[in-house]
């Protein structure tokens, strides 16, 4: 769906007639806006987090949450540079999915159709808490999406993220400059489980990864997961997430 298709459904969902009304704050000028991405390659927005970044620890720009569905990508965090592979990575060119390394936390992960990918580029001193409080806010976000569709996600020892009775359903990975976030965390809804096969995910070889539709028996459909995903970050953080049009879409959209 295009962001502008879903600037409409988001509004008859949101109104008078749809499911909940988007999160408000009580704490005056903690605002998030959310810009629907639709389907992305991980470049490019990983280009536009770097840029929106930039201009928020320069003092400009405003808190911001992007959320898209990438085409197939394996990510590698700061630290662990080497892909962390249980296959040759001829292999993984024949599946024609990308090795990007990045500038985020944690180890090996994938992204691809039927995923999630939440992106928040927040100046937490503006919100007044710290990294690890943030991370949690982000899984306890998923936690309560989650619970939308009658699971019940859980943290684990094992590391970070969220867990559906010991099987890894969401990953979450971090960076920070001068207090400002961007990467974020990603929640498998409909995910092809078989690229999760090609690596040790997390970094981690004995893992089981799953997903909303593997676990509730039945497709689920991304849009309602976005929905509740926007909803559920406005409530754990106390902030108003407001969907925003992307400049340029409906001017391009009306020319054609």
């Amino acid at each position: 769906m295009s962001l502008l298709g879903y600037a409409h459904w988001w509004k008859t969902r949101t109104g008078s007639g749809g499911r909940r009304s988007v999160a408000t704050a009580d704490q005056p000028g903690r605002s998030v806006a959310v810009y629907h991405l639709g389907t992305t390659s991980y470049g490019e927005v990983h280009r536009l987090q770097q840029r929106l970044q930039a201009a928020r620890r320069a003092g400009s720009g405003v808190d911001t949450l992007l959320l898209t569905e990438h085409r197939p990508v394996f990510t590698l965090g700061r630290s662990h540079p080497v892909p962390n592979l249980r296959v040759v990575e001829e292999v993984v060119r024949q599946y024609g999915i990308e090795i990007v390394p990045t500038e985020r936390g944690g180890d090996i992960t994938y992204h691809g159709p039927g995923q999630l990918v939440a992106y928040g580029i927040i100046a937490l001193k503006g919100w007044g808490m710290g990294v690890t409080e943030y991370v949690s806010g982000l899984e306890e976000t998923v936690i309560g999406v989650l619970a939308d569709w009658g699971l019940r996600g859980e943290r684990s020892e094992r590391g970070r993220g969220v867990w559906v009775e010991g099987r890894k359903i969401a990953s979450v990975g971090l960076n920070v400059r001068g207090w400002v976030t961007m990467h974020g965390i990603a929640l498998n809804v409909d995910t092809d489980l078989g690229h999760f096969e090609l690596i040790n995910p997390c970094g981690m070889a004995d893992v089981e990864v799953t997903t909303m539709a593997a676990e509730v028996g039945r497709q689920v459909a991304l849009d309602e997961v976005a929905e509740a995903f926007v909803f559920h970050f406005g409530r754990v953080f106390d902030c108003a997430a407001k969907l925003q049009p992307i400049p340029g879409r409906e001017k391009a959209q009306r020319g054609r």
